[in-house]
């Protein structure tokens, strides 16, 4: 197993803290063992007498949560997702120049781990591709900036090909080509540039139709809300609303 006690033994078992809302901390270190080269990580248990808070909680794997249908939060990605945020908050402590690098080290031992704990090909790569382009978000400055930019435009460009294409000229499937063309222009990015234009492509009408399904749902929720006399928490539209203190102070809605 990649992932071990700190004294090497498969870890079988993680103990975690539930701290409300979608916050968890880490009881106990463990480490992740790389299987090709034999590299060690480690990760620290969290400060439990602390709040949770960036750096000192795990909220697993970042997905928005009208999108769980589809990617989960937890699963064979929760290792991996609590690792990596361990690596995002040493890499956030970092100075300002080592943070780019730290992540994109953080990201790619985020995408093996996924494949070692049983994710597929896909998924691993479409979960490293989001983190990826967060990464050039929160630390890329300007150039991050002009880069998810790119990826933007080539998923609109082939979401928006095969329609133009059915519609007006086979003409437009030439776009295909686009996102892979420009995409050398990043050098070592050069991949997450191209995966990322891909299968924004390919998952957009997918998350497009779980939040319209979400909303739905969640509109026929605030009817119900309304007509019941606003019994309990107005409703969100999302699987399971985070925990919200200014409901801590309410009696249970009537069953």
């Amino acid at each position: 197993m990649p992932f071990e006690t700190i004294d090497g033994k498969p870890l079988d078992r993680l103990a975690l803290l539930y701290r409300r809302g979608r916050d968890f901390q880490v009881v106990e270190p463990f480490q992740y063992r790389e299987r090709a080269s034999g590299a060690v990580t480690r990760i620290p248990a969290h400060d439990l007498t602390q709040p949770p808070g960036p750096g000192n909680s795990t909220d697993f794997a970042s997905v928005p949560p009208f999108l769980w249908g589809l990617i989960a939060n937890y699963g064979p990605q929760t290792l991996p997702a609590v690792m990596h945020d361990a690596e995002v908050a040493a890499a956030v402590a970092a100075s300002a120049p080592e943070r780019l690098a730290l992540r994109h080290a953080a990201d790619e031992r985020f995408r093996l781990a996924l494949i070692d704990e049983g994710v597929h090909l896909l998924r691993a790569r479409t979960m490293w591709a989001a983190v990826g382009l967060e990464s050039w978000w929160r630390h890329g400055g300007a150039a991050g900036r002009t880069l998810i930019a790119q990826v933007a435009l080539g998923t609109l460009a082939l979401t928006a090909m095969v329609p133009l294409a059915v519609l007006l000229s086979p003409w437009w499937m030439l776009v295909a080509v686009a996102p892979a063309a420009l995409a050398p222009l990043w050098r070592r990015d050069v991949t997450l540039v191209t995966a990322a234009s891909y299968l924004g492509a390919l998952y957009l009408p997918l998350a497009l139709g779980a939040y319209a399904a979400a909303h739905v749902e969640n509109a026929i929720a605030m009817v119900v809300w309304l007509v019941t006399g606003r019994r309990g928490p107005r409703p969100s539209a999302e699987p399971n609303p985070a925990w919200r203190d200014e409901y801590s102070h309410e009696r249970p809605a009537p069953r």
